[in-house]
């Protein structure tokens, strides 16, 4: 069985930073409220959205799923709908 060095492991950095911008929002829900949540949540989205679109293929590790264009419209899309959910007055 051949041996696996640190450097050969897979890590992806850019699911890390989705996960971290995800627990971020769970502290800024419990801190500050849901709008400060649904924010951050927002621009994770768009962060890796913009991720995705300028790296081809199948970079960033983590978050590559589809094909560019899909999955760049799909974060996008989550991002847009969660943050014009959180602008409107009464939801």
């Amino acid at each position: 069985m051949p041996e696996v060095r640190p450097l050969d492991r897979h890590r992806a950095p850019a699911l890390w930073v989705v996960v971290g911008g995800i627990g971020v929002a769970a502290i800024a829900a419990a801190v500050e409220g849901a709008r400060s949540a649904a924010i951050v949540l927002g621009v994770t989205l768009l962060g890796a959205g913009l991720a995705r679109i300028t790296r081809r293929g199948r970079e960033p590790e983590g978050i590559a799923v589809r094909s560019t264009w899909w999955d760049t419209v799909v974060l996008w899309g989550m991002a847009a709908g969660i943050l014009l959910l959180q602008g409107t007055p009464g939801v």
